[in-house]
């Protein structure tokens, strides 16, 4: 029986040497029948050779150096030592590698008298020609590189096929190519599309060779081979147009129509091919004759409605078009048609068409931009985005639309062309929800306008103005669910902010759509994006900004001239309005470059904008005044220029505040009136006074929950670092002492009233979300566990953060307790005035017979004990919530304080009054139970050490010359009694606490005061010693803190500064020899510590 044996096909080698077929070297016609050819029996192997009966050893390889370097021909006989390893490089994705891989074969092929014609007809049948159907790596650009310039030499310049290799024929050379790259028998569909490519990539290397039109009917082969080709796959045909698009450069008029004459022929007419070779020879050949009524000019405006039905659904129509037929099919049956699938690849054809254009442009054509907006509104716009389109060809459109962005950006003419109707009512459609077909394309398409705006700034305003015009929408972010606009108004530059301002004002106050008071919250929000815009350093220092220019527009659009108001601004979007202004200075405020334009905006709003009486007039007027005089420019000058412009903030913050009618504003202009008399008086004891009245104002300021308080409050007090006397810090550090309950709430505020809004205040959260959004809010929520915010976090955040979580669930375990306890209670009171019990405790109720009606008398006692007892339930639960709003409150006041010394301690660190702060530091960092408090104090010790060390030692720089002068020079001043009497407290302190923390901050403070008592009178190194002794006394009396890190941290010191430990004078040889024995028993002391400092951390 006979079985049908299915043959295996092994995929080709093309570096592999097969037995050599007999082919005939003639002129004969290309074959490209599908014969399988015969195969012929492989050569056996050669034994190795001998020499005298022992084996000869191989030569060592050759190193890739050597390799291409050697460009002497190859030999004769086949070398694989030498081919193999040079076809490997010459297929390298290094393109290096691979070009001198290339140069190096064409040189051993070709240079001198060249191989012999046997040498050549090998390499290209058995190495370049099986290479040009190989996928691997790059193969297929590397082979190209090195036929084109063989096919060059023999039929070029050099002719060497007429002189020296006459039986390599252009038949016959042609011939090779096709039977080398014909995909035979059954094989993979990769396969089979590698050895087409290859096929491809071989006659591409004849056009690019340049040799076909010296005789025409080399042309003509090509073509019939292109055409054939063609038909083999659909997707070859694009693929075969663009290699006669290649050779169009190198034809005659004739030649060209020759060539369309031949493709009417094959049914290209109307295809997107025809299209694209259209294109290309009506612009080589302007009077060119079309084939057939089929061929035109398809970008004349003539015949521009004719061209979306050519280019879409190409694939499909092509498909059919070029369908082979099939040998299977019924005689008289129609051939059933393959259905064109969806590429993501673009034609090439719209690389062709966006090139045409641009060059209309750039031969001045006057109609360059009317053209081209023709052929988008009429091809793209109405074909590809069209409500009748399908979702493949609106893909497509985002495509075309991404390629003539990217590549027409210098072009204005062609940008501002592509924001059409319907690709802009499609792009909004499909990106405002992610379960849209098309929601990827859109968004990509959104991502490339963002990015195109990145690279050329200069279109922003013509985007944006075509993203909001009436093609677009006013609140287009909105629809999209995007952020396109907002990331368009970050690229604005200054010079474009005013014609931007005026273009989004008209475009969105103007439009047409919903309520007119949505438009103008829009329009808000757009001045709100454009005033946050940061100048890049280049642009820094330049007096106008585009933050400034917003800024003062949206001042003007949240307080309005009397009767000057726009549409839609009513009492609901005024607050809201005005909110964004507050949010907005907030942000302009941190950066001290914007000062003018934070004043001028202030400046700008009109006095007629709000009702006022004649008083608040006058003081309104009195402080402008005020305020211009602050800001002019030769006021800013001298050593009080920090101060000056702090005080102009304050007077910007106060007069605001007075616009917004909020009650204690003149009281805040009183005490600025009072700061601007003794700041500008001559009188030097003045100058206290106003650092006193200051530190109150910022108080004040600081202990609302504003952004723009707390911002302004740190920036002004920048400003007076260094007026501020003992007793201005004194205000400060008082505040960190404040216990952090209701107590301490009403120790740092004088009257009950105050309380009462401070705690309304930080408790108002949930009552102000829904009134406020959170884009304009200014109100600062800063809880107990996230007060710290932007001050970062240490290495020890995590562990904190974990004593936090314990701590909150502690709390919460308590509180759980507590309140069960009192619903018991609750329970037990309510028993007792009815007479009755829970349904869950049937079994331990006493049995009651008594079913008597209760009087009208005794239901109204029995009323008012309910009443009395709900009522205390109630109270208790609102002292509660008192007692907890009370404690944020002071924790976030604290936080603000903390701030303010941390700016004092970084600008003032070579002031004596430094040194006061350490004490209250160290002091709070003891008493508070919040974590981020501590935490905050500690560092600000550290950078006050980090901050004198750096002074001392000096950068050399001017500042820190500067600085360390200065430290100098007020370290003269210090009182050393006053210093060793700091220096016995803080180690009061220390003995406190059992925190490794707080045992390292301390220290830290310790040692700051011990070099300012040493640096100035070293001979009292022994009373710091002593002092130090008694440390070590009381830890060995009743330990209870971390003397192994305050000794370890004090030896350091002592090793560091060797000149500070004695006088010259001190037989420091003696004394140290008396006190030998006591050393050796702090020696004793400190093993007997750090033993016990290891067994409490192995039993941690």
């Amino acid at each position: 029986m006979a079985r049908n044996i299915k043959r295996k096909h092994h995929k080709e080698n093309p570096n592999a040497i097969e037995p050599s077929k007999k082919r005939v070297k003639t002129d004969a016609p290309v074959d490209d029948s599908d014969v399988e050819p015969t195969q012929q029996q492989p050569p056996k192997f050669l034994a190795k050779k001998k020499l005298n009966g022992v084996p000869v050893k191989a030569a060592k390889p050759l190193t890739k150096k050597q390799l291409l370097a050697d460009k002497s021909n190859f030999p004769e006989d086949q070398d694989r030592t030498i081919e193999g390893p040079l076809y490997e490089y010459l297929g390298s994705e290094d393109a290096d590698e691979r070009i001198q891989a290339a140069d190096t074969i064409i040189s051993k092929l070709l240079g001198g008298d060249g191989v012999l014609e046997t040498t050549l007809d090998r390499h290209l049948e058995k190495r370049l020609f099986r290479g040009l159907a190989s996928s691997r790596k790059a193969s297929r650009l590397g082979f190209s590189v090195v036929l084109t310039e063989i096919l060059q030499q023999l039929w070029g310049e050099k002719d060497l096929c007429n002189n020296r290799y006459r039986g390599l024929t252009f038949a016959f050379v042609l011939n090779t190519l096709v039977e080398k790259t014909k995909p035979v028998g059954n094989i993979a569909g990769q396969e089979e599309k590698d050895h087409y490519f290859g096929q491809l990539f071989g006659v591409e290397c004849f056009v690019r060779a340049k040799v076909l039109f010296d005789d025409v009917t080399r042309w003509h082969t090509i073509l019939d081979l292109l055409i054939k080709l063609a038909k083999k796959k659909v997707w070859l045909k694009p693929q075969c147009a663009w290699v006669i698009v290649q050779a169009v450069s190198q034809m005659d008029q004739e030649v060209a129509e020759d060539t369309l004459q031949k493709l009417d022929a094959a049914a290209w007419a109307k295809t997107p091919e025809a299209v694209a070779v259209t294109v290309v020879f009506t612009e080589r050949f302007p009077k060119i004759k079309m084939p057939s009524k089929s061929w035109r000019d398809f970008l004349s405006t003539k015949y521009l409605g004719e061209l979306p039905a050519v280019l879409k659904d190409s694939g499909k129509q092509q498909e059919a078009s070029a369908q082979e037929p099939d040998p299977n099919q019924v005689p008289g049956q129609k051939q059933k048609q393959k259905q064109g699938s969806w590429t993501a690849q673009l034609h090439f054809v719209w690389d062709l068409i966006l090139a045409h254009y641009i060059k209309l442009a750039s031969a001045k054509s006057n109609d360059a931009s009317d053209q081209f907006k023709q052929f988008w509104s009429r091809v793209v716009d109405q074909g590809f985005f069209s409500k009748t389109a399908s979702e493949p060809q609106k893909f497509t459109g985002f495509m075309i639309f991404q390629k003539f962005l990217e590549t027409g950006l210098p072009h204005p003419h062609i940008v501002q062309n592509l924001f059409s109707q319907n690709f802009t009512t499609c792009l909004m459609n499909q990106a405002a929800k992610q379960d849209r077909y098309l929601h990827r394309a859109a968004t990509k398409a959104l991502k490339a306008i963002e990015h195109a705006a990145d690279q050329d700034r200069d279109l922003v305003p013509t985007i944006v103005q075509y993203l909001l015009g009436k093609h677009g929408a006013y609140n287009f972010d909105q629809r999209t669910n995007s952020k396109t606009v907002d990331k368009l108004l970050q690229l604005t530059q200054p010079k474009h902010a005013q014609e931007l301002i005026k273009t989004i004002r008209k475009l969105v106050l103007t439009s047409d759509g919903d309520s007119a008071e949505n438009h103008v919250l829009v329009y808000g929000d757009y001045l709100f994006r454009l005033a946050s815009v940061v100048p890049p350093e280049a642009d820094a220092k330049s007096k106008a900004s585009v933050g400034g220019y917003a800024l003062q527009e949206l001042a003007q659009l949240a307080y309005p001239k009397a009767g000057g108001a726009v549409a839609g601004l009513s009492d609901k979007t005024k607050p809201i309005l005005r909110q964004r202004l507050t949010s907005a200075l907030a942000k302009f405020v941190k950066r001290p470059e914007d000062f003018g334009e934070f004043c001028n905006a202030i400046m700008l709003i009109d006095s007629s904008s709000v009702d006022m009486d004649d008083e608040l007039q006058e003081e309104l007027i009195e402080a402008l005044e005020k305020l211009q005089q602050l800001t002019n420019p030769k006021a800013a000058k001298g050593d009080k220029s920090g101060a000056y412009r702090g005080l102009a903030l304050l007077y910007a913050v106060a007069i605001l505040q007075l616009y917004n009618e909020e009650p204690d504003a003149i009281e805040i202009l009183n005490d600025l009136k009072q700061c601007h008399e003794k700041l500008f008086s001559k009188q030097s004891d003045d100058e206290g006074d106003v650092s006193a009245l200051l530190v109150e104002i910022l108080l004040a300021m600081v202990a609302r929950p504003s952004s723009l308080m707390r911002q302004t409050a740190e920036r002004v007090f920048e400003g007076f670092t260094g007026l501020m006397t003992e007793a201005a810090l004194t205000l400060l550090t008082d505040t960190l002492a404040a216990k952090e309950d209701a107590e301490g709430l009403r120790s740092l505020f004088d009257t009950d009233a105050d309380m009462e809004d401070a705690e309304e205040a930080a408790g108002s959260d949930g009552d102000d979300d829904d009134e406020v959004s959170e884009l304009g809010s200014d109100v600062e929520f800063v809880g107990m566990a996230n007060a710290e915010g932007e001050d970062g976090k240490d290495d020890e955040e995590e562990e904190s953060a974990e004593e936090e979580e314990e701590e909150e669930e502690e709390d919460e375990d308590e509180e759980m307790d507590e309140a069960e306890s009192k619903l018991k209670a609750l329970d037990d009171d309510l028993a007792k005035l009815l007479n009755s019990h829970r349904l869950d405790k049937d079994n331990d109720a006493a049995s009651s017979d008594d079913d008597s009606d209760m009087s009208d008398s005794e239901m109204m006692a029995l009323d008012e004990k309910l009443s009395a007892a709900f009522r205390m339930q109630v109270k208790d639960g609102n002292k509660k919530k008192e007692n907890k709003d009370a404690k944020e409150t002071v924790i976030n006041f604290k936080h603000r304080a903390l701030d303010l010394l941390a700016i004092f301690a970084r600008k003032e660190a070579a002031n004596p009054l430094a040194y006061r702060l350490l004490l209250p530091l160290l002091q709070m960092m003891r008493t508070t139970k919040t974590k981020d408090l501590a935490r905050k104090a500690g560092n600000i010790i550290a950078e006050l050490a980090k901050a004198q060390k750096k002074a001392k030692a000096g950068g050399g720089g001017k500042e820190d010359e500067h600085e360390a002068e200065h430290l100098q020079q007020q370290g003269d001043g210090l009182d050393l009694e006053d210093q060793m009497q700091l220096l016995e407290e803080i180690h009061d302190e220390m003995a406190r606490d059992e925190s490794h923390a707080f045992a390292k901050s301390a220290s830290n403070a310790s040692l700051l005061v011990v070099t300012s008592i040493l640096s100035r009178d070293p001979s009292r190194f022994h009373m710091v010693w002593d002092s130090y002794g008694g440390l070590a006394t009381r830890w060995a009396a009743r330990a209870g803190f971390q003397f192994s890190t305050i000794i370890a941290d004090w030896t350091q010191w002592i090793q560091t500064h060797p000149t500070l430990i004695a006088p010259p004078d001190v037989d420091v040889e003696s004394e140290a020899s008396g006190d030998s024995g006591d050393e050796a028993e702090d020696d004793e002391d400190e093993d007997q510590v750090q033993d016990e400092d290891e067994d409490e951390d192995d039993g941690e």
